[in-house]
Formats: structure tokens, sequence, C-alpha cells
């Protein structure tokens, strides 16, 4: 009897396309609920397929939350004050997608009058229903494989209501390496709302501007930290020593920019 091994793959990507199957838009839901004069708001999702057969998703939530490297992490069965996902409901909750076409998946949320001040969230999730099966050669007589993939791709949530949003940075340190050089980085989200930022590192020396090196941006929690070490080069510095400057910025509540800076002192050796 030929014996047969099992796999799965379960693809999760938070991004506008998923191995070309569905593309999706917006890639993010994020409500201001302050704003809303009811109980409830309707949105919606547009789902085109990409795929050359139609494909059927379902449509489901769960809750997550950000850890200090900025990833989302998901969590089962939360009772967190802040988790929505009960509170989104779909139509349609099942769907097609046909090949090249668009399909609307309405989203209603109920309950803003209820929520507490700060950042609620949930992850809206598409996941095929009919996942793809291949058969995989083992090598070996008389043993065959099954690999199973199924696509899921996650739409992330975010309602705020009565929130502030600033930042702190609370440790910033450089080093030079063999390869180029190293920050260290601990920045504070101090409000009640996450905050995404774009970081830069500036060389300075006698207030002058010698060179600026552009950093990832990210995201961090609500009343948490994100704790980062980026590597990266200089190009224009010669031997000395200098003054480095991480700048961060950030939109507020109120959509302004708004900036946090740290310094450190660095001797810079050799050529860069």
């Amino acid at each position: 009897m030929k014996k047969k091994i099992l796999g799965i793959i379960l693809g999760l990507f938070m991004m506008s396309q998923v191995q070309a199957t569905i593309s999706v838009a917006p890639t993010r839901l994020e409500i201001n609920a302050d704003k809303q004069r009811a109980n409830y708001i309707t949105t919606a999702l547009d789902v085109r397929g990409d795929s050359k057969k139609p494909m059927r998703f379902k449509a489901y939530t769960e809750y997550f939350t950000i850890d200090e490297k900025g990833e989302m992490v998901m969590i089962e069965k939360s009772d967190d004050q802040y988790n929505i996902a009960k509170k989104i409901k779909f139509v349609p909750s099942e769907f097609t997608v046909q090949p090249g076409k668009n399909q609307k998946l309405r989203v209603n949320i109920a309950g803003l009058n209820q929520l507490q001040k700060g950042e609620h969230r949930a992850v809206i999730y598409l996941e095929d229903v009919n996942p793809k099966e291949y058969n995989v050669d083992t090598g070996r007589p008389n043993i065959g494989a099954q690999l199973i993939v199924k696509t899921r791709m996650g739409i992330p949530v975010y309602i705020d209501k009565g929130v502030t949003r600033k930042g702190e940075i609370e440790e910033f340190t450089l080093n030079q390496t063999k390869d180029g050089f190293t920050a260290d980085m601990k920045i504070l989200s101090t409000g009640n709302t996450r905050i995404r930022y774009n970081a830069k590192i500036q060389i300075i020396k006698d207030n002058d501007l010698i060179e600026e090196v552009s950093l990832p941006s990210n995201v961090i929690g609500q009343n948490s930290f994100i704790k980062k070490q980026e590597n990266f080069k200089l190009n224009k510095t010669p031997s000395g020593v200098y003054t480095a400057r991480l700048v961060v910025s950030f939109t507020d509540q109120n959509n302004k920019k708004q900036v946090i800076k740290k310094e450190t002192t660095i001797n810079i050796q050799g050529e860069m």
C-alpha cells in the first residue's frame, strides 16, 4: 500500500496582494470613532480576483496586539477591552471572486458608543475555502506526499476614540563595526494609541550636517515601545569625533507632524 504524507502550508500576508491570487483595497482600515455620529459605521473592502479560476473566500476576525519588534501578535479568545473582533460583521461573510472581477465586501462595525478611550483593534481575515492540493515526489518508493496550500490575507482594523499620540526616545547608541555601523534604539509610544514613525540618523560636526541616513519606518503599539537594531553604512564621513542624532517623526491625533530627537557621540575611525 502506498503511504501518503500530508503537509499544510498556510500563507498569511498583511499586504495588498497574496501570491497574485487576489488583491484588496484598502490594505488597512483606520476609523476615528469621535467623528462618527451613529453608534455604528459601515465601510467596504474591494476584493479583486487575479487568478485564472474563481476562488471562494470566507471572512472572519481575530484580535491582535503589537509586540516590541513592531510585529502583529495574534491572540485567541481575548476579553481585552480593546478587542473589537466580535463587533465586526460582513455582508457577505462568504463569497466567490471571479478572475479579473471585483467583489465588494461590506464591513459593519457596531457599538462605537460603548468603546473606552484608546485604540481598539482586530484583523479581518480572507481565507480561501478550497485550498490547493499538490502531489509531491518524495524520492522514496511507495511513499507519496500531498501538499495543501491555503491562502489567507489579513487586513488590520483600528478604531480610535479619544486618543493622543505621543512619543519619546528612551535609548539611542551608535557603534562602529567592521561592516559599517549599528544603531540600537528604544522608542516609546506614551499615548493611548499607536504611532507610525519615520526615522533617520544625522551625523553632525560643529552644527553642520555631514551625512544623513534614513532608517526603516515602523509602528509602535499604544502605551508600548519598540527596540530595534539597525545596520547601515556611511559614505561621506571621514574619521573624527561627531554628534550622532536620531530623528523620529510621526503624525499626532490632530494630523500634525511631531519630531523627537536624541543625540550621542561617536568616534569614527578609518575610511568609510
